[in-house]
């Protein structure tokens, strides 16, 4: 049933966010392709329309995707969804699982685009596309081989983060207790989550046990809290950097999903 599931959520939104990818990228070649006429000024302008198409391309999935998990679960289809033979925690695995893939086809998609705006950058600026990228490798060269790998899941454990948040604010913001306030009850939801986000983040990146070594670029278990404190008793920079947010953002994540899953099966209210 989960794949059955999935591959509605494909048949309803793949059209959409294909036509939306596709949207961004006609916008952002276009812009690309004029910049060879080298029009004095206005080829920044078509430079910066490129780079905004760029980074619109996964908002527009995802915001479609919003939209449709809302409309299928909560609105005028929520009474069909409901009345599925299946559990609550498949349809929402199913939703928000075409959701981490459509976002992370987007990012992709946006990177290669990415790359084409550099190459269009390179040949206005008169350097070859590794000159203009000589700096980003030397950066990369520089960080320990942990460094990367690091930043590459925490990137990943960033973006299912999100997606999952989102999708479990929403179920859970449609609880009959908060159902007389439509759409509204998960914007609160969204402004008590960023708090709830930064709260956590802050609390996390000082006193839990995770920390880089500003010195050799490596993990430590030492927490940054004392670490800061010494810095500023002895005006100096920090050596530590506390990232105990890998660790603490899916936990909150993995408790939001038990509460929406809980609200979908045993709390939903349709209008």
């Amino acid at each position: 049933m989960f794949a059955a599931l999935f591959a509605q959520e494909a048949r309803t939104l793949g059209g959409r966010n294909a036509a939306g990818a596709g949207l961004a990228a006609l916008v952002c070649l276009g812009s690309l392709a004029l910049t060879l006429l080298d029009i004095p000024k206005v080829t920044s302008l078509l430079f910066v329309m490129a780079v905004a198409a760029i980074i619109v391309m996964p908002m527009i999935a995802l915001i479609q995707i919003a939209v449709e998990y809302w409309q299928s679960m909560y609105g005028g289809r929520g009474y069909f969804t409901m009345s599925l033979p299946v559990r609550g925690r498949t349809v929402f695995a199913a939703k928000v699982l075409y959701a981490l893939a459509a976002a992370l086809v987007t990012i992709l998609a946006s990177a290669l685009l990415l790359l084409v705006w550099a190459a269009a950058m390179a040949r206005t600026m008169g350097v070859s596309l590794g000159e203009l990228l000589e700096p980003l490798r030397l950066m990369v060269g520089m960080a320990s081989t942990e460094g990367v790998v690091f930043m590459g899941a925490s990137t990943l454990i960033s973006m299912v983060v999100f997606v999952v948040q989102c999708a479990s604010v929403m179920s859970i913001g449609a609880q009959g207790r908060w159902n007389h306030l439509g759409f509204g009850a998960p914007m609160i939801g969204f402004v008590v989550l960023y708090l709830v986000n930064q709260v956590v983040a802050l609390v996390s990146m000082l006193f839990f046990p995770l920390s880089i070594d500003l010195i050799n670029g490596g993990f430590t278990t030492r927490t940054m809290l004392p670490m800061m404190i010494e810095a500023m008793r002895t005006n100096s920079d920090p050596v530590v950097l506390g990232v105990g947010t890998v660790v603490t953002a899916p936990i909150l994540t993995a408790f939001l999903t038990w509460w929406a899953v809980r609200a979908i099966e045993r709390h939903t209210c349709l209008r």
